[in-house]
């Protein structure tokens, strides 16, 4: 299996609210302690290679393939490759060389 991957995208509000309210049985009402929450159903599909723009997954709504609908986009999001590393991870790794580095939280402000 291959290594997995930090990700990052955005989520489209504007199509995600319209696959919503076209497609309300899309939406599962679950109870959880807090009270009522709806939920939609994702599958994250990653691509064999990343396409021209640099995008190596997407998210769609997912619904089963007797319930799809012709002319209807269920893809939500693309999703690109994050350059980003767990600063918990460097850390592990560091500590396992025999490093002595020190972290705290002002180790993670991004300015």
């Amino acid at each position: 299996m291959e290594d997995i991957k930090n990700l990052f995208g955005q989520l489209d509000l504007t199509v995600l609210g319209q696959l919503c309210r076209q497609h309300p049985q899309l939406i599962k009402k679950v109870n959880f302690r807090d009270g009522e929450h709806q939920l939609l159903n994702i599958d994250v599909l990653a691509k064999q290679q990343a396409d021209q723009y640099g995008n190596a997954a997407v998210i769609k709504a997912s619904c089963k393939k007797d319930d799809r609908k012709q002319n209807v986009n269920y893809y939500i999001a693309n999703l690109k490759v994050s350059n980003y590393q767990d600063n918990g991870n460097q850390q592990q790794t560091s500590n396992q060389n025999g490093g002595s580095q020190q972290h705290t939280d002002a180790d993670d402000l991004p300015f």
